[in-house]
């Protein structure tokens, strides 16, 4: 059975560069290499612009402070014989949980233990509404991980209704990146508007991109829930 936890970082320490920084360690690609392909993507964004669509939610809103994301991480015992990518679309699904919101999911099989990380923009892009993560919410995740292991990869008509929903819901996102295209941004804000980098590749229910990024070290503190590392 998995087991999600999230990172807690002090108060005061998220920026628009933690927030990078923390986006170019869960995209390496020595981390989410598997059988040549990158077990990254996005949800309700896109890989080699996640630092960007971000960004540009945050400031369509004008909610460009305090908790500028959250860092949930879902791991699988050690020695446990999971598969990478079923790991990776466990994540995913979990991750929907955040309806509304950016979720850049990565899943790293370099530790004997497989894990996914998840950074969550704190600002939903359909609404505009700050995500708060409280007791209540987290309980909800940890009653929902369970099931969303057993549901495994959806096959046949499952999967044709869900793919069939994966592209309305990318029509909407669509259209409200276009409106969000039309922002002015001030000049302090366009010097970090980097792409992290990437070549996009469309599947049926996500984006991917590959990405390759110098290693880079997070500062990690107390977690909500026991976890088996990351």
């Amino acid at each position: 059975m998995a087991i999600v936890h999230f990172v807690n970082y002090k108060r005061g320490t998220q920026s628009r560069a933690a927030m990078r920084g923390v986006m170019l360690y869960v995209m390496q690609e020595k981390k989410t290499a598997w059988e040549g392909e990158p077990l990254v993507s996005g949800i309700n964004c896109q890989v080699q612009s996640v630092y960007d669509d971000f960004l540009n939610t945050k400031l369509l809103y004008h909610k460009n402070g305090g908790t500028m994301f959250y860092h949930m991480v879902q791991s699988f015992p050690k020695g446990a014989a999971v598969d990478p990518r079923q790991a990776h679309e466990a994540a995913r699904r979990l991750a929907e949980y955040f309806d509304g919101c950016e979720v850049l999911v990565c899943t790293h099989v370099d530790r004997e233990h497989i894990h996914s990380h998840c950074v969550i923009n704190s600002v939903n892009f359909e609404t505009g509404k700050k995500l708060h993560m409280a007791k209540e919410q987290i309980q909800e995740l940890m009653r929902r991980n369970p099931r969303h292991e057993r549901r495994g990869i959806p096959h046949g008509a499952e999967g044709s209704k869900l793919e069939a929903a994966a592209h309305e819901h990318h029509r909407r996102v669509h259209e409200i990146r276009r409106r969000q295209g039309r922002l002015r941004f001030p000049d302090d804000v366009r010097g970090l508007r980097r792409p992290l980098g990437g070549h996009p590749q469309v599947h049926h229910l996500h984006h991917t991109g590959r990405t390759k990024v110098p290693r880079q070290q997070i500062t990690r503190g107390k977690v909500l829930q026991g976890g088996h590392g990351a």
